[in-house]
């Protein structure tokens, strides 16, 4: 393991505790979009945009033609993407240009299919060498976690993973023990990214206090369905996580016209705003 895959994993560690402190706690703003979407140099200025902002980790997404957790929006930047090259060509070079642009931590979000394509092994290589401190997998096959998380711990990146609402005890005790970096709940059970109709705060409030009981130590995002900056404040005040991520929102700004980098920007200033705002109340 390399010295900067160290102070990568070390900045995004950082970047996860700040949002717990009981003191002038921080929440952190994950903000997502999609590799290449809707051109690599374009995609890398939004990232870079949005780290300048206020977010405190990227997330990027790794193009697929099947993108089964994300609503229209998302999956309309995922073909937009594939137009334009390969999918995980596409990825790896958007995190090594974000990644030599600014020190915000850079997680790729990855379905499984693409992580088994190239294989789990070489994909965490690639990743980690281009600069990723972790790769999100939301549908890796239970039988392959552990598979994927030997591989990324020996390419020295983090393996957060999906806690799904739906889950039994048992299976959501084994998935927030495999994690590692921060689990990630779905604040909205059931649905897909873009998902605007409300969220149930004591619904997710309770699904987080199990999430901590199986895994105390593990900081916990949530995201999906988290559609403005004042229900994201009203997350972090009354749910114990240490952030939140955004992507949809910030993918329809990038979407809308030609000013659509500097609206996304500006909405990522804001729900920072807003998480500072629920941090604080």
């Amino acid at each position: 393991m390399t010295s900067d895959v160290q102070a990568r994993g070390s900045l995004f560690r950082r970047a996860l505790e700040i949002g717990r402190q009981p003191q002038e706690r921080q929440p952190l703003l994950g903000a997502f979009s999609v590799a290449g979407f809707p051109d690599l140099r374009s995609s890398v200025d939004a990232f870079v945009a949005f780290a300048e902002s206020g977010a405190g980790m990227l997330e990027v997404g790794a193009p697929t033609a099947n993108p089964w957790l994300d609503g229209p929006a998302i999956a309309a930047a995922h073909g937009c993407a594939l137009r334009a090259g390969d999918g995980v060509s596409l990825t790896l070079e958007t995190v090594r240009r974000v990644s030599t642009r600014c020190d915000t931590p850079v997680v790729v979000m990855s379905y499984w299919s693409t992580i088994q394509a190239l294989g789990p092994q070489r994909m965490a290589d690639e990743l980690a060498s281009n600069g990723a401190a972790g790769c999100l997998v939301p549908d890796v096959p239970p039988e392959r976690v552990e598979t994927w998380v030997a591989a990324a711990a020996a390419a020295g990146i983090s393996t957060p993973l999906l806690a799904n609402r739906d889950a039994s005890n048992a299976e959501l005790g084994e998935t927030c023990r495999a994690a590692t970096g921060f689990v990630y709940a779905a604040a909205a059970a059931g649905q897909q990214t873009g998902y605007s109709a409300g969220i149930d705060l004591d619904g997710l409030a309770a699904f987080v206090r199990q999430v901590r009981q199986t895994a105390p130590s593990t900081p916990v995002l949530t995201g999906i369905g988290i559609a403005t900056p004042e229900l994201a404040g009203a997350v972090v005040r009354q749910v114990d996580v240490s952030g939140v991520v955004v992507g949809s929102p910030l993918v329809r700004a990038l979407q809308s016209d030609a000013d659509g980098l500097h609206r996304a920007a500006g909405l990522v200033e804001e729900f920072v705003t807003g998480l500072n705002s629920g941090a604080s109340a």
